[in-house]
């Protein structure tokens, strides 16, 4: 292969990962934001400690 061939392919290999970890990250912080509302909402209804 040459080097425009070599160069497209760790161009898309970067893309590739770029939109895996940014998938990723979103996801986390949906995860985060749903645990979050859950301990906050079941916190609300449980004072009687």
């Amino acid at each position: 292969m040459n080097g425009l061939a070599w160069t497209m392919l760790v161009l898309a290999a970067m893309a590739g990962a770029f939109l895996f970890a940014t998938v990723g990250a979103i996801l986390v912080a949906l995860l985060l934001a749903n645990v979050s509302n859950r301990l906050t909402r079941d916190d609300a209804h449980h004072h009687d400690y």
